[in-house]
């Protein structure tokens, strides 16, 4: 087995500074009153004092029986899994127990193919979902059947597979929507008791009165009443919901308004989202909102008077998001019992002459409006490398927010990203910055983004990713929930632009990292299992890309 070098560093990073304007006046009860100068749109950092270095927050997870340890050990390399030769792509691993034979799976995607893997790291089986095409999202794994059986889904070009749990295709797959499909997810749209499969296009259907990029199935094979939504009239939209292409797993499944019904949002390549109810309706826009009646023709400027309006009338200076990236996540931030829309963009001018503005940080009610702490989004005006693709299959950055309770002294979840600064930020559920931490000084370095998990049985979640790009040097790193590196082990080749996923691979109560590599090692190998010692599979808030095995970005 080939060696793997290992450095650890530990360094802390936490920041702390003004704190959060007030919002912005509106008629929406979701809304604070409160005055705010619409040009704001910095960055605001936590005004409590910087935490002491040596001191980690309480736990927020009941920890492993003995009460763990407050070290985390460097992953060690366990295991190494060859396969057939392939790159990956932006797919998380998987770890399911597939058969139900006591033993879990491994499943990766790797190129062209679908490949399950014993916890040993024998192969199982592999599939390949069409001709060389490559699969772009994580293998998304539920019982969609509704037989008591698990399947894997994985979408290819213009299709939709979905394979039993020894490998074979499923009756009525592959399902053919619209080439390239980069997004795929799971979620029960039409209450049935078992989930259906969501996937979102590059390439938009024309229609009337407005284009669709989303579609859904039944784990029959067949499509959903209602899908696609906008051209078969399901959504209500009319011609100022403006849609098109999702291009990096831009699709989120869950109850968005709290009545106890699964519905999905889907951001898509301009400053506008596309929400809908599981029958495809589009969900009402708030009547704050001048001239759009649904939520997909809210057009997304960060000063909040604009958005309401429609329109900016100082278009090269005033910002306005671009969510062709952004994987967004559903969570509850402001403790109302709903989930809140959550979702990371780039930032641009309104003009679309000055991209490189850095990233904002949304949350938002089931009908566009803001949370009171969030009438501004929480910008990280920065730039240093993620917009742009930095060439020979190495892809820009994904924008996506994971999203866990990491410290227990504040209210609510913390939200951690990656900017297009070089840096990971923690935000508070009441937008303040807890900390930020550098990754790279690199311009040709990024992540992808980040699980999260507790990787030494304490109780206290740690933040876990990759990193990659078109030149060698890259690593696994690791930090704790007050932002200080505890580990940085080296990846071959180009590192991996999936986020890792960490689960308790071989069933023994410690956690492994499975890491999908960009290219195959030397010897071959495509993915990388890490053993930590001391940690435990008490607390996994965040484990893998996207939060769970339906990938639709809705933790718990």
């Amino acid at each position: 087995m080939r060696a793997v070098f290992v450095v650890v560093l530990a360094g802390f990073a936490g920041c702390s500074g003004a704190s959060a304007p007030n919002g912005l006046a509106t008629a929406d009860a979701h809304v604070s009153s409160d005055a705010v100068s619409p040009a704001d749109v910095s960055s605001v950092r936590d005004a409590a004092a910087p935490r002491d270095a040596g001191a980690l927050p309480p736990s927020s997870c009941t920890a492993a029986p003995g009460g763990g340890r407050h070290t985390v050990a460097t992953p060690v390399l366990r295991a190494a899994l060859h396969g057939m030769g392939d790159e990956g792509w932006l797919g998380s691993a998987a770890v399911e127990d597939l058969d139900h034979d006591g033993a879990r799976e491994i499943v990766v995607a790797r190129g062209p193919r679908v490949i399950a893997y014993s916890a040993a790291g024998a192969m199982r089986w592999t599939a390949t979902v069409t001709g060389s095409d490559r699969i772009w999202a994580a293998p998304v794994i539920g019982d969609f059947r509704g037989d008591g059986t698990l399947q894997v889904a994985a979408a290819a070009g213009d299709r939709v597979a979905l394979f039993t749990a020894m490998g074979a295709p499923a009756p009525g797959f592959p399902v053919v929507w619209r080439d390239e499909l980069r997004s795929l997810a799971g979620g029960d749209l039409d209450g049935d008791g078992h989930p259906d499969l969501v996937a979102v296009s590059t390439v938009p259907l024309e229609g009337s009165p407005a284009r669709d990029v989303i579609l859904a199935w039944h784990g029959t094979g067949q499509r959903l009443r209602g899908f696609p939504p906008n051209t078969t009239g399901a959504s209500g939209c009319d011609d100022t919901c403006d849609v098109t292409g999702g291009f990096d797993q831009n699709v989120g499944v869950g109850d968005l308004d709290g009545d106890g019904a699964v519905d999905l949002l889907v951001p898509t390549d301009n400053a506008y989202m596309s929400w809908h109810h599981g029958d495809g309706r589009a969900f009402a826009a708030n009547a704050i909102f001048h001239g759009a009646a649904r939520t997909p023709a809210i057009r997304f400027f960060t000063d909040y008077a604009e958005a309401q309006q429609g329109y900016s009338d100082h278009e090269s200076t005033s910002l306005q998001a671009h969510f062709t990236n952004s994987a967004p996540a559903l969570a509850d931030l402001d403790g109302d019992g709903v989930r809140d829309l959550v979702v990371l963009s780039s930032l641009q001018n309104a003009s679309q002459t000055d991209r490189r503005r850095g990233v904002g940080l949304w949350a938002l009610h089931a009908d566009g409006s803001r949370l009171a702490a969030w009438v501004q989004p929480f910008t990280v005006p920065t730039y240093l490398a993620g917009l742009e693709d930095l060439g020979d299959n190495i892809v820009g950055a994904t924008n996506q927010p994971s999203v866990a309770d990491i410290d227990a002294s504040s209210p609510g979840p913390e939200i951690i990203f990656a900017g297009f600064d070089g840096r990971i930020h923690c935000i508070g559920a009441n937008r303040t910055e807890r900390w930020s931490t550098p990754f790279t000084t690199a311009a040709d370095t990024l992540t992808a983004g980040l699980a999260v998990a507790d990787l030494s049985g304490d109780g206290v979640p740690e933040v876990v990713f990759a990193t990659y790009g078109a030149h060698t040097g890259h690593s696994l790193v690791g930090l704790d929930a007050r932002g200080a590196e505890v580990f940085r082990v080296a990846l071959p080749g180009r590192g991996a632009m999936a986020v890792p996923t960490v689960a308790d691979v071989d069933g023994d109560g410690a956690v492994e990292i499975v890491v999908s590599l960009k290219d195959p090692r030397d010897d071959g190998a495509e993915a990388l299992v890490f053993a930590v010692d001391g940690s435990a599979s008490n607390c996994l808030p965040w484990p893998t890309g996207r939060a769970n095995r339906l990938r639709n970005g809705a933790p718990g």
